[in-house]
């Protein structure tokens, strides 16, 4: 059995069609002939009908506009002052807009319902597909790592085999790297909520990216709040963010650049976290695009660094942008109001 598949010109010309065909009936039927000029203001409901189903909200409603338009020059060629079947013609006007309103916005509704459930359903997917391939990876990786450093433990350090091995040592961590990512975005957070003191974790998490930011020749400063509050969080998964939010700011950053992580504001029970670089920026189009899952400009980033950094945040109840930095480069905003925290489990 064929499926008639209709291109988007052929409905377009099916509905300027109908509406033209009826509009036609209306004009040429004779003023005495009521029944059949009410039949044909039925018969506009069709195309409004279609073009929500087709177009959603801006279909129909471009249609019952346009019917609209070619109704409302017929209404007062046959104006009786009032009569019955003028206030009927009228009463027309306003459902076939009414009409385009309510199908055109349960249209949409359903579009992006089913677009929510597809993304959902793809990421479900997404998700298992990576905990088994992680699963899979981690093992033999662990393995490899394991044996290549215990060999150059025995081994002479002016022995050539000793470059190579040290290659296999970082390629091999890399990889496990890869793998812990991937097992943090593919199963459910479990978040363990305590006071903790954000000026401690913040020093924390800039010990752990201090050899990276000397690798890179890229200077780290923290602007410290004395006033900032202790705030209920996951102590862990939040250094897990700062720490990305500031690896990502120093990688961004040209050799001799800046990171800045910076306090703007508090109060008791809100808390604003700025981490920024000078780099070339993220483009607004893009901005989106970061937190899709293996979305990347690096040539060995996985793409779901900051997918996992949103997932925490969200997790959290609060929330993340992007912004332009003032001297240029990019600016990762975090509004941590402690309120909108939850002390249950989230996926």
């Amino acid at each position: 059995m064929h499926t008639i598949h209709i291109t988007l010109k052929q409905k377009w010309a099916l509905l300027a069609f109908l509406v033209v065909g009826i509009t036609m009936l209306h004009y040429s039927t004779e003023q005495s002939s009521y029944y059949f000029r009410v039949f044909y203001s039925e018969l506009y409901f069709l195309p409004i009908v279609l073009a929500a189903f087709w177009f959603g909200l801006r279909g129909a409603l471009s249609a019952s506009i346009t019917i609209s338009a070619f109704y409302l020059p017929f209404i007062f060629w046959h104006w009786q002052g009032f009569s019955a079947a003028d206030l009927d013609s009228i009463l027309s006007l306003f459902l076939y807009n009414g009409l385009a309103l309510l199908t055109g916005a349960l249209k949409d509704r359903e579009t992006a319902s089913r677009k929510t459930m597809i993304e959902a359903g793809s990421l479900a997917v997404m998700g298992r597909s990576l905990a088994a391939a992680a699963h899979d990876m981690r093992s033999p990786l662990i393995l490899i790592g394991g044996f290549a450093r215990r060999i150059l433990k025995k081994m002479d350090e002016s022995d050539p085999a000793c470059q190579k091995l040290n290659c296999i040592i970082q390629e091999t961590e890399k990889m496990e790297r890869m793998t812990a990512d991937m097992l943090d975005f593919s199963k459910p957070l479990n978040l363990k909520l305590t006071k903790g003191n954000m000026d401690t974790i913040i020093r924390s998490s800039l010990a752990k990216v201090r050899e990276l930011s000397k690798r890179k020749n890229v200077s780290v400063t923290y602007h410290p709040s004395p006033e900032a509050p202790d705030i209920k969080f996951d102590t862990m998964r939040f250094e897990q963010v700062l720490v990305n939010l500031i690896q990502n700011a120093i990688e961004a950053s040209p050799e001799g650049g800046s990171v800045t992580v910076t306090i703007p504001f508090s109060s008791p029970t809100n808390l604003i976290l700025d981490v920024a670089d000078n780099g070339s920026g993220i483009p607004l189009a893009k901005r989106q695009q970061v937190f899709d899952p293996f979305f990347t400009t690096k040539k060995e980033g996985t793409g779901l660094g900051l997918p996992i950094v949103k997932k925490i945040v969200d997790a959290h109840g609060w929330s993340l942008e992007i912004l332009d930095n003032g001297s240029g480069g990019t600016l990762f905003r975090m509004n941590l109001t402690e309120d909108n925290t939850s002390d249950h489990l989230h996926n």
